[in-house]
């Protein structure tokens, strides 16, 4: 029987040990890990990928072959420290903890806020860009609500949710492989016309990687706040340009928030007509202060579930 599943009923704590963790003591972005992954990537990318106006097969192969060559020797160099380790679920919860950054972006999220009250939204913009693949500096304060809004959940349910939920199903290694994917994603994202075709196997393997993610994460926020409300909006915006994850995430979130959410997004001087999600209600600052304090509610019980989880397991192997 492999190590992992033998240990599986220790998993639930260990993420209740670094969901605490994480939210005390937060690792500095110049010294994360993934930091030099992104780069890494954002080199890769520069090297394999230097004409976008290649064959779209040959595009589709070098972005199969750069994920790979990102995944796959980073997965083998982290396989053999759990036969070395005496400590394996350490070693777990180490790995967790790297691939869990999401407190930085909840952070993020309010000097957004704070920026749009305080009517510097030059500031807010700067602060917004690296955080989403969108152009902001067309934005208006409602429009940087919205995308901070956006941003917050779907990063919610990517790298924290989806990251939780993988470690759950398979340990250290399962975080670290969806984390580097999600990664991957960002840095080679195929709505920019350079990476339409280059970014294609990444953006394909998250779609699937992040959709039991995405799927909780609505489902919970929708039994926290509204959830007919929540079917409401998904029935009436199964028409909408959206993918599948983010439809459901936005549709439960214009829901809760009671604010009209999604719409027309330019991405590299282009625009994509996306139709808008919710009520007329355009977001305020006031809506950002309440996603964040949604968001904490959500992740508390959360945290509740896996701690219940945890105990029914505890006492099943007791009795």
């Amino acid at each position: 029987m492999p190590y992992w599943l033998a240990d599986l009923s220790a998993y639930p704590l260990i993420l209740l040990s670094i969901w605490l963790l994480g939210s005390m003591v937060l690792l500095p972005q110049d010294y994360q890990p993934l930091t030099f992954f992104r780069i890494f990537a954002k080199q890769l990318a520069a090297k394999v990928h230097p004409d976008p106006h290649r064959a779209s097969s040959q595009q589709l192969i070098s972005g199969s072959l750069a994920l790979a060559v990102v995944m796959l020797p980073t997965l083998a160099l982290l396989a053999p420290l759990y036969w070395l380790s005496d400590w394996p679920l350490v070693l777990d919860g180490l790995l967790l903890y790297f691939c869990l950054d999401f407190v930085h972006y909840r952070q993020q999220s309010h000097k957004i806020a704070l920026a749009i009250s305080q009517q510097q939204n030059s500031r807010a913009k700067d602060l917004l860009q690296p955080l989403v693949l969108r152009q902001t500096q067309s934005l208006s304060s409602a429009g940087l609500c919205k995308a901070n809004i956006e941003m917050l959940w779907l990063r919610t349910a990517k790298q924290w949710v989806g990251v939780s939920f993988w470690f759950l199903i398979g340990g250290g290694l399962a975080a670290v492989a969806y984390r580097l994917l999600l990664l991957c994603n960002q840095q080679w994202n195929d709505k920019q016309s350079n990476f339409r075709y280059f970014g294609r196997p990444a953006s394909l393997l998250t779609q699937w990687a992040s959709l039991p993610g995405s799927l909780i994460t609505a489902l919970l926020l929708a039994f926290l706040t509204d959830i007919a409300g929540a079917f409401r909006q998904w029935r009436e915006a199964s028409g909408l340009k959206l993918c599948l994850p983010h439809l459901l995430i936005l549709g439960a979130l214009a829901s809760a928030l009671r604010v009209n959410l999604a719409g027309p997004v330019i991405y590299q001087q282009q625009k994509n007509q996306r139709q808008r999600l919710g009520p007329s209600y355009l977001p305020q600052v006031s809506d950002v202060l309440r996603a964040l304090k949604l968001n904490r509610q959500f992740q508390l019980y959360c945290a509740f579930i896996v701690f219940i989880f945890s105990l029914l397991q505890c006492l099943w192997f007791i009795y």
